[in-house]
């Protein structure tokens, strides 16, 4: 994949959206996973879906360390090398 991290950023906000059942909207203007409905299982329902979705493996530890979208988006793409 030859995505830009604005790009990164887009799909990510649009995955984490769809497994919270939000706007993604809501998460650009509200970035902090925690204030949404994120829990153990959407946490790994994103985690699933951003590796297949990217093709890259994730650090569990690294994956939840991500506390805001733009840290999620940061993980990936240093996993893809942008």
């Amino acid at each position: 994949m030859s995505e830009t991290v604005e790009e990164i950023s887009d799909i990510v906000v649009a995955v984490i959206g769809e497994v919270l059942a939000c706007n993604p909207q809501d998460l650009r203007d509200q970035p902090v996973l925690a204030a949404h409905d994120w829990d153990s299982i959407t946490s790994l329902e994103a985690l699933a879906q951003l590796e297949s979705g990217f093709k890259v493996r994730l650090e569990l530890r690294d994956f939840h360390a991500a506390r805001t979208t733009d840290e999620m988006t940061a993980l990936i793409a240093k996993a893809l090398d942008r």
